[in-house]
């Protein structure tokens, strides 16, 4: 035997299976789908829905989360293409100034301009088709509704599901009931004028839409308001999901009253529907809200707590975190940044996004912009990313939704 021959001779080196699995949780999506195509062994556990939860529940404890740019390209008289960019927060507060061109992986082109967005949770994104009955005129009372599900990351879209015929109005949120581990759709409507007010409930698999109790009465969520026109933009009314609920600030007035014209501080509540009890509940503001600002309050999602945020007698921006959720008590303020350092006009309002460190991420009202507040040293830094779907101009309109960044993370889930 040649010593020297078997001494240059590499020995195999064999990783136990649970090793293996700990290593690839780690990996993004892209790759792992990559992977399925190394052996039968890595294809079957990649596959395995155990492992995709496992996967999801990694990327959501992930210590450096995706500030992830959901965009709409929308060439004249052609289509429209929804498409993602994963964009780490750390990246974000480095380079607040950046020009991205979409990734094809991530591109989905749906040959029409009538889909929107209901939400993201747990990896997918729930579309929603808000065609119309009898070609299409847009003053019909009536309109058809369809539903698709969408995983950026693994590249499948779902049939179109959960059809319903309807008066025009509808506005719908996504999210999941961990009670009955399934996906759940609600669709919502209240008309000032005739005070009619509807909720329905789709759950992902059952194939049917189910009528529930509306919200109680007399709240109403705010911009939640039928009076002709299309709404169709469920995060523009301030829908949150939130510990198995859907949330909304609303206002206890019969009628859906405008903003400011006769409102008071008391008449202001959220309303919470649990997804698994489909149940309502309904939670004061903090005591220290005393006074209503010239804008819509926003709430939203701040380490894991609830938050409210509003501007405060035109001097500051309030922020204020539900550090237990459903107990009003525990309302304690996080934030008070001066209003003088954003150097903008007093009618715009801000949704908080992330929290990275030293470095609060929000988001205009007016979804035109985000700006990066570190709360340390007091100082802004505004974000000024864009976003196109090929490298040269092909005449497509680029619009980007900052405050649909909130919440999305890359999974392995399937759509179906």
């Amino acid at each position: 035997m040649n010593t020297k021959s078997a001494m240059q001779t590499p020995t195999p080196v064999f990783f136990p299976g649970d090793l293996i699995i700990e290593i690839i949780l780690f990996l993004p999506v892209k790759s792992l789908l990559r992977f399925k195509c190394v052996s039968n062994s890595l294809n079957t556990l990649i596959t395995d829905p155990t492992f995709a939860n496992l996967h999801l529940k990694k990327s959501k404890t992930s210590s450096n989360p995706q500030f992830t740019l959901i965009t709409n390209h929308v060439k004249p008289s052609v289509d429209s293409d929804w498409s993602i960019i994963p964009y780490p927060i750390s990246h974000l507060v480095d380079n607040p100034s950046a020009t991205f061109v979409a990734d094809s992986h991530y591109l989905l082109n749906l040959k029409d301009k009538e889909w929107s967005m209901a939400g993201s949770c747990n990896g997918l994104i729930c579309l929603v088709d808000y065609s119309s009955t009898n070609g299409g005129f847009k003053y019909q009372k009536y309109q058809d509704y369809r539903l698709r599900l969408w995983n950026p990351a693994t590249r499948k879209i779902s049939q179109k599901i959960g059809y319903f015929c309807g008066v025009r109005g509808f506005v719908f949120n996504f999210g999941w009931d961990d009670s009955t581990c399934s996906f759940k759709v609600v669709a919502s409507r209240f008309s000032r004028l005739s005070g009619t007010r509807e909720v329905k409930v789709f759950t992902i698999g059952d194939n049917v839409w189910r009528d529930i109790e509306p919200f109680p009465f007399p709240a109403v969520p705010i911009g939640l308001d039928w009076r002709g026109q299309r709404i169709d933009k469920g995060y523009e009314y301030g829908c949150v999901f939130l510990n198995n609920t859907f949330n909304w600030l609303a206002t206890r007035l019969p009628g859906g009253l405008n903003w400011r014209l006769f409102l008071t501080v008391e008449d202001l509540v959220i309303v919470s529907l649990d997804l698994g009890t489909e149940t309502y509940n309904q939670y004061r503001l903090p005591q220290g809200f005393e006074k209503l600002p010239r804008e819509e309050p926003t709430i939203g999602v701040l380490e894991e707590c609830l938050c409210l945020c509003y501007s405060y007698k035109e001097t500051d921006i309030v922020i204020w975190q539900m550090k237990e959720f459903g107990i009003e008590e525990s309302w304690i303020q996080f934030l008070k940044i001066s209003y003088h350092i954003f150097q903008l006009d007093y009618d715009i309002s801000f949704l908080p996004l992330f929290l990275s460190g030293d470095t609060l991420v929000l988001c205009s009202s007016k979804n035109e912009e985000a700006i990066l507040y570190n709360w340390r040293d007091n100082s802004i830094k505004r974000i000024e990313v864009k976003v196109h779907k090929t490298i040269i101009d092909d005449k497509t309109h680029n619009s980007l939704y900052l405050s649909l960044a909130q919440g999305y993370v890359e999974s392995l889930i399937s759509v179906c």
